[in-house]
């Protein structure tokens, strides 16, 4: 008897855990009707939005899914009026403390001609400059432009190789 009434209580939390999962109050909005928010990065587009997903999930594996091994990251130092940068490694680490240090993130791209964003050209570098708006949190806009240096191998998707940061 006591066994019948343990599988009974078993039975029931796995109907409730099933029914309960179907609804998951963690899980992201989906952008459109597509199964995933995530994009396929065949396309320049695609790899941006999925950076623009990245940040707004503050995602540091996808993030780290759009850089290449050998990502490069540069920008002007202010301070010490001089170009400086570091690579991937040290990229990865300053995004993961970004994404950690605020609540909210959101991130626009703007001014990238339709032609740049529609590119799916296998096994050849492509560069192009964004301007973006980046928000953390409540705090005032950082605006800028970035300049991109992407790679698409064939049969695999965009991933950054250079990345230079002109505020």
């Amino acid at each position: 008897m006591e066994r019948i009434k343990s599988a009974r209580a078993v039975a029931l939390i796995c109907a409730l855990g099933s029914v309960l999962s179907c609804s998951n109050p963690f899980a992201p909005t989906l952008r459109g009707d597509a199964g995933t928010i995530w994009s396929d990065a065949h396309t320049v587009g695609g790899m941006l939005e999925n950076f623009v997903t990245s940040y707004e999930l503050k995602d540091s594996l996808r993030y780290s899914e759009l850089l290449d091994e050998s990502f490069q990251f540069t920008y002007f130092d202010l301070d010490l009026q001089r170009q400086d940068g570091w690579l991937r490694e040290t990229d990865l680490q300053t995004t993961a403390r970004l994404f950690r240090a605020y609540d909210r993130i959101s991130l626009i791209w703007a001014g990238i001609p339709g032609e740049t964003l529609a590119l799916t050209t296998p096994d050849s570098m492509i560069e192009f400059r964004a301007q973006y708006q980046l928000v953390l949190d409540n705090l005032s806009p950082l605006l800028g432009f970035a300049r991109f240096t992407v790679y698409k191998p064939v049969d695999d998707r965009f991933r950054i190789l250079f990345w230079q940061d002109d505020f």
